[in-house]
């Protein structure tokens, strides 16, 4: 790959802005893995949200016994939410089938954001590091003129375009984490509210049910 002369001359001559942009670039591999670990857990929540929608309709359909003998089977992340409700509602575990259902999506809802701030910091301070860089390396420019007593255009315009390409770096990997942090939270919030509507349905059928037991036994 055929790098920029000002580039070459900065890895050429390593220096404080040098390894600026060498931390940055090692920043954006990690919003990379960052955004690929969340990516697989997201996948790994759709495919179990499969499950905990037949477990719905079995309870929608059949018997709440039914319905938490499916949701015993299931795995995945999204599992406990509907397991944990199931269990307390048939006397399985003791407990307030709403409050487990609420803390079982709770308890996803953090697991989805873990490490998301780790790509918001970046798209919020990479820019200023990639300045802070610039700024050192016009610093080092007008330094080395002050010494050699050598100016002109041509010498100004070379050391200050090496110098911006920090700013240039620090922008690149913060329109990164932005991107990245914006998608992971929209595919997140989607994926929140889908189950949350699936646990609202389900509290729904084990209210019915439990109603429907007590009419019965009068």
């Amino acid at each position: 790959m055929h790098l920029p002369p000002a580039l070459q001359v900065a890895l050429s001559e390593p220096n404080a802005e040098t390894f600026l942009v060498i931390f940055m670039l090692l920043i954006s591999l990690l919003l990379v893995a960052v955004a690929f670990e969340r990516l697989f857990l997201l996948v790994r929540v759709r495919v179990s949200m499969r499950g905990v929608g037949r477990v719905v309709q079995t309870a929608r359909t059949g018997t709440l016994v039914e319905a938490q003998e499916a949701a015993a089977r299931l795995s995945g992340p999204a599992a406990p939410i509907f397991s944990a409700g199931l269990d307390r509602a048939l006397g399985v575990v003791r407990g307030d089938p709403t409050r487990a259902i609420a803390r079982e999506q709770k308890r996803l809802s953090g697991a989805l954001k873990a490490r998301t701030w780790i790509l918001a910091t970046a798209g919020a301070l990479m820019p200023f590091v990639g300045l802070f860089g610039t700024v050192l390396g016009v610093m080092a420019s007008f330094e080395a003129i002050g010494e050699t007593g050598q100016g002109g255009f041509a010498v100004v315009s070379q050391g200050i375009s090496q110098a911006l390409i920090a700013t240039a770096v620090g922008i690149a990997v913060a329109l990164e984490g932005v991107v990245l942090f914006n998608v992971l939270q929209s595919i997140s919030q989607k994926m929140t509210r889908d189950l949350a509507l699936l646990a609202d349905e389900l509290l729904e059928l084990i209210i019915a049910g439990d109603n429907h037991a007590i009419h019965s036994r009068k």
